[in-house]
């Protein structure tokens, strides 16, 4: 049952449940997301078999949400498990049901085995960059914080460390500590994980910024639920105790972890002694340098006799021939050293880009989806939204807990899930370009109106006529916008959950202002189109008004659908030794990036009405070449 969030309006015959929000408390957003309850138990709602909806009836299957609820909601699921989708649109306020197929091989780096909640990246390139830590040779040696965030993985120095901006955590400072022999291990799943919990967005960023909102929820949840006390595994580290809370929270109901994206998808493990997982490898990790045979750095200090100043820098100028010459040598072995430290940095890059169309190794119960979108007021910008905002009551957070709970209950089987992603997809790509080529064609100032209104038409009219009945012609299988609709939404499956409701009300609101926005600018444009093939005058002043409503009514659609397809693409089509790159809002080869700070590094710019960094909407082609050069290697 779906509840508004103030007032009852008593009607005569009827009691009517209005709308009304509190507040519009987001940074200069004129409309807020209304608030709707959901609840992701089955035993709410009878199931819908998908052959009983037809074009004349689905509407009566739809629950009532808005459209910019609808929007929101249509983006989230696309950018499920889609790395650049997932960064572009970075707040993410959903649990989306996951499985882990058996045989699925999953891999850390560490010193030791896990006997906990642990990491695991779904890419060896992402561990092998996070557990390779090669020593560094000559002058390099003397760089300081080297295992501090923003350095390689914790990586290359970023000016980030330096922002005084209460954005900027202080626990994202303290860097895991990597000492004695590291391990390459390889775990592969024994069985279906079939209770983990995609958190959607850029939710391992390790920010303040409303990233990492849904892990936070859970874990403040569990904290008041069983009585945690702050001295949780992993204090110190906000993720960490995050996690610890999480995965105690999950006990009771099976829960295998969370999974979340970084640069490449990583996954949360919470018991490494389950049966469900066994490990198949476990490699010492090898240094470059040792396998080159080269001699460890020497160690540069006073006491050894280097010319360092108090706060440890070095005095070229009072180096000795010998230690000239040794540290020019050392200095040659580091900058081969960099090429194949480069190298393992770019292929973990590489390894995370292929995720931008998707991680097919993950599968999603769509059936027991739960969103914070439906419940209280959400910002309809990806970009400038919270979970935890000032309307989101304790209720509600307890109320979200509890469906989830109900959901890990039953466990996950994404076989009888629509795959609504798949769905949404091909909306998308028959409507995204229709869209962007209209647009274009509307904006056109060096043609006639004629001339631009008979353009927009042969693509609208070419649509409308698709769905057309002859006049004076009874067409008992459908016919015009409703039976357009229908044929972009049919559900592929039954409805059977709350969730599924859900989501699909979400395509069709979607698909119904397309059409209708196709539709009309058909009509505005229609009548000019056919005085120009009459010869008959046609008012400039209503041909002018025709196409500026038009043109606005379409570009207002493309703006208010929010696609990543109509706003974002990279410059051009990559080379075979380049990615396209999206700027990730976690440890990553090109630094950290912090989205709360005004440091703009690559791929970003500062936006100083949300008061925050954002991705470029042109992407950049990245190139080894420009990795070295992003960290000062060339």
């Amino acid at each position: 049952m779906y509840k508004r969030r103030l007032g009852l309006v008593v009607v005569a015959g009827g009691i009517l449940v209005l709308l009304i929000l509190s507040s519009s408390r987001f940074f200069q957003t004129d409309e807020i997301l209304s608030s709707l309850t959901s609840k992701s138990k089955a035993s709410n709602e009878s199931k819908t078999a998908a052959s009983t909806i037809s074009w004349d009836n689905y509407l009566d299957h739809t629950r009532k949400l808005e459209f910019k609820n609808s929007t929101a909601l249509f983006n989230s699921v696309r950018a499920v498990l889609r790395q650049s989708a997932s960064d572009i649109h970075p707040l993410g306020v959903s649990y989306f049901p996951a499985v882990i197929p058996q045989g699925t091989l999953m891999y850390h780096a560490g010193s030791r085995i896990p006997t906990s909640f642990e990491w695991l990246a779904m890419d060896h390139e992402f561990s092998y960059s996070f557990g390779l830590r090669s020593p560094s040779y000559g002058r390099k040696s003397l760089q300081k914080h080297r295992g501090g965030p923003g350095r390689g993985p914790w990586g290359e120095k970023n000016p980030a460390r330096n922002d005084t901006s209460n954005s900027i955590p202080e626990w994202l400072h303290k860097a895991p500590s990597f000492t004695g022999s590291q391990k390459m291990l390889t775990y592969r799943a024994v069985r279906d994980l079939n209770k983990f919990l995609y958190l959607d967005g850029a939710s391992a960023a390790k920010t303040e910024t409303g990233e990492m909102d849904t892990q936070e929820l859970l874990s403040n949840v569990a904290e008041k639920k069983l009585n945690l006390s702050n001295e949780a595994e992993g204090e110190g580290m906000q993720e960490r105790v995050f996690a610890a809370r999480i995965c105690e929270w999950g006990k009771p109901f099976g829960l295998d972890g969370i999974i979340r994206v970084e640069v490449g998808f990583e996954v949360v493990l919470c018991d490494f002694s389950s049966p469900a997982v066994e490990l198949v490898s476990a490699l010492e990790l090898v240094n470059p340098n040792e396998h080159l045979g080269l001699p460890p750095p020497t160690v540069i200090s006073k006491e050894n006799g280097w010319p360092l100043d108090d706060d440890e820098n070095l005095i070229e100028e009072h180096l000795t021939e010998e230690q000239k010459t040794l540290l020019d040598k050392e200095d040659s072995w580091q900058r081969v050293l960099e090429i194949f430290n480069g190298v393992k940095s770019f292929n973990w890059l590489r390894a995370g880009a292929v995720h931008d169309k998707g991680e097919r190794r993950i599968q999603i119960d769509y059936r027991y989806m739960v969103t914070g979108i439906n419940r209280t007021a959400i910002n309809p910008d990806p970009n400038n939204r919270r979970l935890l905002n000032d309307d989101m009551s304790w209720e509600n957070q307890l109320e979200i807990v509890e469906d989830l709970e109900h959901a890990l209950s039953l466990g996950f089987d994404a076989s009888q899930s629509t795959d609504w992603q798949i769905v949404f997809d091909d909306i998308v790509d028959k409507f995204a370009p229709i869209l962007k080529v209209l647009s274009g064609i509307l904006s056109r100032v060096d043609s006639s109106s004629e001339a631009v209104a008979m353009n927009a038409t042969a693509i609208t009219l070419n649509f409308s006529l698709r769905f057309k009945a002859k006049d004076g012609v009874e067409n008992q299988y459908g016919s015009d916008k409703e039976f357009a609709v229908y044929q972009y939404v049919r559900p592929l499956k039954d409805l059977d959950t709350n969730s599924d409701y859900l989501i699909w009300s979400a395509s069709v609101n979607v698909v119904r202002k397309i059409v209708d926005a196709i539709y009309h600018v058909n009509e505005l444009l229609l009548p000019i189109v056919r005085s120009h093939i009459e010869k008959e005058s046609f008012a400039s002043i209503e041909t002018t008004e025709a196409i500026r409503k038009a043109r606005q009514e379409i570009d207002s659609l493309i703006e208010d659908l929010g696609w990543i397809e109509l706003h974002y693409r990279c410059e051009r089509a990559c080379e075979w030794n380049e990615i396209c790159y999206t700027p990730s809002w976690g440890p990553s080869p090109m630094g950290m990036t912090v989205p709360g700070s005004s440091h703009a590094g690559m791929g970003t710019y500062y936006d100083a009405r949300r008061q925050r960094l954002m991705i470029d909407s042109d992407l950049k082609c990245l190139s080894l070449n420009d990795l070295l050069e992003n960290r000062g290697h060339f």
